[in-house]
């Protein structure tokens, strides 16, 4: 299985779904579906289905997400013209375009980041809380999490044989950049997610720093891949310059 297919696996695994979420899995559809306003709680992640049955798949996916906000990734792991037509009739539209992106973690050639900068692997609350407001400020969005939510997350973070990993760059005491890893042992994959510096610290490597140091640690499970989804536009030719290549595309479709 090439990287592009176990990328496309990794959002297929629901290990991770907060308590208020709930799920559909089988063969043809995995999504989920959730009260707040988080678009990747309300989302499907697995669609197959022949072209005669997407009109009754989407509609099926319409009524579960019945709190308005629908997401529907569409790799290119498959022909999806029918899909999208079906989604097109159905009141979706594309909206953000994302390369696939992957790299061996023994071919990750690290960038040179600041010697001035510490980065942590999240095991106590308080690094936790400084991993979600770097996140918050550097996408410009609030995290929607209680204290609960966050103790529960500390659970799987902070545990070194557990599946969710998180990293927080620290300069001069100050959080200022972070990143997730979520590993994935049947896959051999470790898959990159919400890397971010804050915007008055971009620019001086502190984000290098950061991929360096989930590189080095998904090399440490054993994975045989590290890779992510990036945003055409901007976060993929940054991911492009930390050495990973292209491998394939995927697309949101939002209701």
């Amino acid at each position: 299985m090439g990287p592009k297919e176990r990328l496309e696996r990794t959002q297929w695994d629901f290990f991770w779904v907060p308590r208020d979420a709930e799920i559909v899995d089988r063969p043809e559809l995995a999504a989920l579906r959730c009260a707040r306003p988080v678009p990747y709680l309300n989302c499907v992640t697995r669609s197959r289905a022949t072209a005669a049955a997407w009109p009754e798949l989407v509609a099926e996916v319409g009524a579960f997400h019945q709190y308005g906000l629908s997401r529907w990734l569409v790799p290119d792991t498959f022909d999806t013209r029918a899909l999208e037509a079906a989604l097109g009739a159905a009141g979706y539209a594309p909206t953000f375009r994302h390369d696939a992106r992957a790299v061996r973690p023994d071919e990750h050639r690290a960038r040179a980041g600041r010697a001035d900068v510490e980065v942590r692997r999240v095991a106590s609350l308080a690094e936790l809380r400084a991993c979600v407001d770097v996140t918050s400020r550097a996408f410009g969005r609030p995290d929607l999490s209680d204290d609960i939510e966050l103790r529960r997350q500390l659970e799987q973070c902070s545990d070194p044989r557990g599946r969710v990993h998180r990293f927080v760059a620290y300069r001069r005491g100050e959080p200022i950049s972070s990143g997730g890893l979520s590993w994935f042992p049947d896959l051999r994959f470790g898959f990159l997610w919400a890397g971010g510096t804050t915007p008055d610290a971009r620019g001086e490597g502190t984000y290098s720093a950061v991929v360096r140091a989930r590189v080095e640690h998904a090399r440490a499970l054993g994975a045989e891949w590290i890779g992510t989804y990036a945003l055409e536009t901007t976060s993929s030719p940054v991911v492009a310059r930390q050495g990973f290549e292209r491998v394939g595309a995927m697309a949101y479709w939002e209701r």
